[in-house]
């Protein structure tokens, strides 16, 4: 709020006692002997005295330019901090997404950080808030390609790269694996 050194009152009704007035008749008759006509004005133009000008008003500009400053002071570190919580929420669900991935990609929990430090490096991470499930879905870039988190670790571990942060993978159950399993499917019960 600025404030109008012009008014003749403030929003709350007192006498904001301007330093000139057009017409001595627009001030309270209380407060006329405040103000002495303007040398070299025949238009009936009015002057503060300066002794009031000193006690009331200059006090009341000085103290409106403090609330002022404060204002814009706390408006700006406002926005700082909303700035600040914005990306401390967006820092966090790329790391959540890039955690659950890579857990679920297999990748053992001593190896996480190494894997999820690697793939910070190779690829930018940007939260599309454009989806209304689930509150924005974290996409990765990485050589100019758009993707999701878990194409950005599969094509990571099938990479040579990522050779070494594969889960221990299991082995592909031999024919005699099959023949069990279907002989006790079979026995009765």
């Amino acid at each position: 709020m600025i404030m109008d050194k012009r008014a003749l009152f403030h929003e709350d009704g007192s006498f904001a006692a301007p330093r000139t007035v057009k017409r001595i008749e627009s001030v309270p008759e209380s407060n006329r002997d405040w103000y002495l006509p303007e040398a070299g004005k025949t238009d009936g133009r009015h002057i503060l005295n300066h002794q009031i000008w000193k006690e009331v008003r200059e006090p009341y500009e000085r103290e409106v330019e403090r609330l002022e400053k404060a204002m814009a002071d706390l408006k700006a570190k406002h926005e700082t901090d909303v700035e600040r919580e914005r990306q401390a929420r967006k820092r966090e669900k790329i790391d959540s997404a890039l955690h659950s991935t890579c857990k679920d990609a297999g990748i053992p929990d001593g190896l996480m950080e190494g894997a999820i430090a690697l793939l910070s490096e190779e690829a930018t991470f940007e939260v599309d808030e454009s989806y209304e499930f689930g509150g924005g879905v974290v996409v990765a870039t990485r050589n100019g390609t758009r993707s999701t988190v878990e194409a950005l670790v599969e094509n990571f571990l099938d990479s040579d790269e990522g050779a070494a942060f594969r889960g221990k993978r299991r082995a592909a159950p031999s024919d005699n694996y099959f023949s069990s399993m279907i002989a006790g499917m079979k026995q009765p019960r």
